[in-house]
Parts: structure tokens; sequence; C-alpha cells
């Protein structure tokens, strides 16, 4: 649909977001309450700019407290101004906040604006005068292309949602572990559609989960030199969300197949050698392509076919964290070893640093407050 619009638009409410969709634990929840979850919006923003092409806004950014989560907790006190600065490093042109006057009537009397229902400013007001004065000797941002790309494909989300077998797991979860990772490593991630042909633009494309590839990308996959990182469930139904012939995973150039599936209670996991494990679903795995991760019972884990390897299963974060830190290294990316909470992104002119903590965070000789954003030129 990206394709017929002049841009895309999506409405960033990281406090309620953190509370009613994104899967998280509950001290999850409770470390980062009053910040959002350091990568939900960061992801979003990235998928937006590829929907619209490289043109995006945020249409409605949270303010202060909404009126539809479960809990409604006030932001951290510079919050909003990180929110907006962190949208336009990954390069949003407009960042609209909702709403200017907090409603007095009706249904969303409780949900927080720029003013208060009085007219009076409130918290955010302040911090988006804030943005205002950053920007006076700010340089246009401009988007760098990303260190690594991953593909995201509505129709496997939506095959996920018909198939999902194990309670809880999403296609959007996956894709979404395996942007935490690259996030985590300090890496800038560009997102692309299924249809893309610009896989040889990168030194790495991960494809997690496209349960049914289609045809274009199916080709594109055949023909690129670059390093592709599949699966879980990748090639395993074809356009009539029937199992192939052959079994799957349908994917060109892997000689591969998956025996069986099984998913998996939250109390189990299955510990790979070398650190990471694989949780909720698992493949077996029949193949004479070289195994690169095997499970502690001696199962693959991982493995990879020229320039494509295949990952056997829902991995850990630590586990996603490892496979990604190791493609980097073979495709000669540097990565950092962020602390929690601190995230980076890399524009055509600055580097721009996130402490999405509510403490300080001392890190390569600098020090970001509790909702601290700091601009650097890029080196």
């Amino acid at each position: 649909m990206g394709n017929d619009l002049d841009i895309a638009s999506w409405d960033s409410y990281p406090l309620g977001f953190l509370e009613d969709r994104v899967s998280a634990t509950e001290d999850h929840r409770a470390l980062f309450y009053r910040q959002g979850d350091p990568d939900f919006q960061a992801f979003h923003h990235d998928l937006y700019r590829a929907v619209g092409r490289g043109r995006w806004w945020i249409m409605e950014q949270q303010p202060g407290p909404v009126n539809w989560a479960p809990y409604n907790p006030a932001p951290l006190p510079g919050m909003v101004r990180l929110w907006t600065w962190e949208a336009f490093a990954h390069g949003a042109e407009a960042v609209c906040y909702f709403r200017w006057r907090q409603a007095p009537m009706a249904q969303e009397q409780m949900h927080a604006g720029m003013l208060r229902p009085d007219s009076v400013p409130a918290a955010a007001y302040h911090e988006a005068a804030q943005v205002m004065a950053d920007l006076a000797d700010a340089p246009h941002v401009s988007c760098a292309k990303g260190d690594v790309a991953l593909i995201f494909d509505y129709q496997s989300q939506w095959a996920w949602e018909i198939q999902p077998h194990c309670q809880g797991l999403s296609y959007f979860d996956i894709v979404f572990d395996v942007y935490r990772a690259m996030r985590s490593l300090g890496l800038s991630v560009d997102i692309l559609s299924p249809d893309t042909e610009a896989l040889d633009d990168y030194p790495v494309v991960f494809a997690p989960a496209l349960m049914h590839i289609p045809p274009k990308l199916e080709q594109a996959l055949a023909a690129t030199q670059t390093r592709v990182v599949h699966g879980p469930r990748s090639g395993a139904r074809d356009g009539n969300f029937n199992i192939p012939s052959g079994l799957p995973p349908k994917i060109a150039n892997l000689d591969a197949t998956v025996s069986y599936v099984e998913s998996l209670r939250p109390s189990v996991a299955i510990a790979v050698e070398g650190g990471g494990a694989i949780r909720s679903f698992r493949e077996h795995i029949e193949t004479r392509a070289t195994v690169i991760l095997k499970t502690t019972h001696g199962d693959a884990a991982m493995i990879e076919q020229g320039n494509l390897a295949y990952v056997c299963g829902m991995l850990d974060d630590a586990g996603w964290r490892r496979v990604v830190q190791d493609e980097c290294s073979r495709a000669g990316i540097a990565t950092m070893d962020l602390p929690m909470g601190l995230r980076t992104r890399v524009t055509e002119t600055e580097r721009f640093w996130f402490n999405h903590l509510p403490h300080d965070i001392s890190w390569d000789g600098m020090t970001l407050p509790p909702a601290g954003v700091i601009r650097r030129a890029k080196q």
C-alpha cells in the first residue's frame, strides 16, 4: 500500500504500548514503565520509513499519560524530548504531538496534551520547546544506509496468526527479537519489504520466519551473493498455505529438510553450545549443509550453505545476540557491547546516543543523564 502514498506515518505511544502490546517480563515493564521499551519505537520508525520509501512522520506522539492502557504512568522528565529526537534520528520529517489541549469533555478527558484543560502549558509543552531550541543549531537529518538489513513481511505476520503452533508466539516477536539484538550491538538497521531487489546493498540481510517467500524475493535470494540469515519457519508454506512438496524450508540453494517441528512450554529451554538457547519453537533438520551451531544434545541449531544460513528455532535474547554478532564479525561490521538502556543511531552527519534508563549511563567517555540525548559529529 505504501507504494501509492506520498508518506507513511504511525502513532507513537511508548508507555501505552509497553503496557499492552510489547512482549516483556514484569521486571522489564517495571524498569521502563516511564520510558517505554528502548527498541519498540525505533523498530516502527524504521518500518514506516521503509513503507514510506524514505518519507515518514509521527502523526501522534504521546506527550504525557494516556487513558487507554491497563496502566497509564507519566513519562520520565525528558522522555518526550528523547522520543522526538529519536524519531528525527531515524529520519522522521515531522513529529506531531497528540494532543494540543487535554479535552475537558467526552471519552478522552484523561488523555494528556501539550496544554492542560485550562490551557496552561503541561510538561510536554516545555520539552517540545526545548527541542525547538535544539533544532536551531542542528544540521538537517538525513538517514545513512543501515549497517545491516532486516526483511519484514506482513503476509508472514498473517500466516503466523493463522498457525502460530505455540501459545503467545508471533512473527512480529521473532523479527523484533532479532532487531533488539541488532540495536543492543549498536547497529543502525534498515527494514526491507519482501519485494525488495536491493539485497546486494548490504553485507548481511536477516530474513527470519518468512513463512511464505514470494516469487520476486525468491528470485532475488537465489541471485544474491549477500549473506542471508533465514529461519525459523522460512519457506514453510506456499502461496496457497500448503506445505511445499519436498518439505520446508523452500529456499533456493539450501539443502535442508525440516523433518518435524515442536513447540515448547515457557519453562523449557534447549541450550546451544557456547551460549544462548532455543525457546518456544524448534525445528528438527535433516541436511548436508554445514552445522555451525549445535544444541548441547548435538542437534543442529544453525546451518550454513554458501551465502545462506538458517536458524533452526526461536532463540532467546542471548542466542539472537550471539548470531547477529557472529554474522557481523564475519562481514567485517563493527559492533558495540552496549549497556542495557543505551541505544545509538547514525545519520549522514551525526551519531545520536539515547539513555532510556531512569539513572545515569556512562559509556565511552560520556555520561548521559536519565532520558539524556547526545549528538556527536559522525566519525
